[in-house]
């Protein structure tokens, strides 16, 4: 049986339901403008204070002003008055390189030069694995004499040397000297950052991680094909001083290593707001490397390399060598402005796996071993003889095997 209202009911029921809605959109409104009125007279005073600056500089300022270099570095110094040493601002160009970084590129052949006072040309003196100089034959020690067709003296050499950065796939004539013979190569402009390196120590796998990039998932998942194919039994990370990448590749790579995340924050990264709010979780999924680890940490370990670390230890899949890590979990988020710039802004922390907060804290070690000032410094050119934390990790998972 159809029940029927009253036309009077009915526009009763309407007009409490008008009533409600505006009620509601009343007091969301009312919530909105109070912040605003909050923050409005210190915002009020912050813009008269500038424009007072502004009026004073372009009444009596003896120089020129140049406009855009001006509006860079207002936008420069606002984001540096929040006193957060992990938020700063990029001019365009500055962001086009930091993007291209993020996505695993690096700008120009790849290679360290000087100039050499004794002939005026371009000396190199470090060549980067995988980069496009490598790929062309050049060696740490040549002579870069020519550059499209073009003599490097000491006067140019400033300018040769520009010549070969960018990060956009063009090439240049590069024509260097070795031992007294001459070749002439062309270079792309622009290569993939090699961010793993390894090799095979004893039965360990060691992996050096400098930055977790778009594509340092791809190159860990090589390095550890090619080490488990050459008989490692075990696996030592280091990632000692890496500081750079993102969250997410970062849980992209933890992904790799570890199984399910189904305990604690049952996922590998959690972002939360100032208000302690979940913003974002990254979760892993079964497959996963099961070897020995280790993970060699010291006090420039920071960001995203201290997740890594924690992270691997909440799994239960190593234990952690060397210092106390600096303590950074903020995570920054990239805003591209409309005249081409960017901030990078500290928008979240993150909570790793298990574990609480190593924020302002850091990570202690499983086995505390420091090297000295010296070695810490020279850690890059310090020998695996000589580095006490790598044999310190060596000698654990040894005995852990042969357990």
């Amino acid at each position: 049986m159809n029940k029927k209202i009253s036309l009077g009911l009915a526009i009763a029921l309407i007009i409490v339901s008008v009533t409600a809605t505006f009620a509601i959109t009343m007091s969301v409104s009312q919530r909105i403008y109070n912040n605003l009125i909050t923050d409005l007279p210190d915002r009020a005073q912050m813009y008269s204070a500038v424009e007072e600056i502004d009026e004073i500089i372009r009444s009596k300022y003896y120089g020129e002003i140049d406009q855009n270099v001006l509006d860079s570095n207002l936008e420069n110094g606002y984001v540096k008055g929040l006193g957060d040493q992990y938020s700063y601002y990029m001019s365009a160009e500055e962001y086009s390189t930091y993007y291209d970084k993020l996505e695993g590129k690096s700008s120009g052949v790849g290679i360290e030069t000087q100039l050499d006072t004794e002939t005026g040309y371009i000396l190199v003196t470090e060549v980067y694995p995988g980069s496009s100089a490598q790929a062309a034959g050049l060696k740490k020690g040549d002579m870069i004499i020519e550059i499209a067709e073009e003599t490097v003296d000491a006067q140019n050499y400033d300018e040769m040397v520009q010549r070969l950065s960018g990060t956009r796939l063009t090439s240049v004539n590069v024509t260097y000297r070795r031992d007294d013979v001459d070749k002439t190569v062309s270079i792309v402009l622009g290569y993939s950052s090699q961010t793993v390196s390894y090799e095979l120590i004893g039965t360990a796998g060691y992996i050096k991680i400098s930055a977790f990039y778009k594509t340092t998932r791809s190159q860990l998942e090589k390095a550890v094909d090619s080490l488990t194919s050459q008989g490692a039994k075990s696996l030592i990370f280091d990632v000692r001083g890496t500081t750079e990448g993102t969250i997410e590749y970062t849980s992209r790579v933890i992904d790799y290593l570890v199984p399910v995340a189904t305990e604690g924050n049952k996922a590998i990264a959690t972002l939360v707001d100032k208000n302690g709010k979940t913003v974002k979780t990254y979760s892993s999924d079964a497959d996963n490397v099961s070897m020995p680890m280790s993970v060699l940490i010291n006090s420039q370990t920071s960001g995203c390399a201290e997740l890594f670390a924690c992270d691997l230890r909440d799994f239960g899949r190593a234990v952690l060598v060397g210092d106390t890590t600096a303590g950074n979990a903020g995570v920054q988020e990239l805003f591209e402005l409309s005249n081409g710039a960017a901030i990078v802004l500290t928008t979240s922390k993150v909570l790793p796996y298990i574990s609480e907060s190593y924020d302002a804290v850091g990570l202690e070690p499983d086995t505390s071993v420091s090297l000295t000032a010296e070695q810490q410094q020279n850690l890059s050119t310090l020998s695996h003889e000589d580095d006490i934390q790598l044999q310190t990790a060596i000698a654990m998972l040894s005995d852990n095997s042969e357990g």
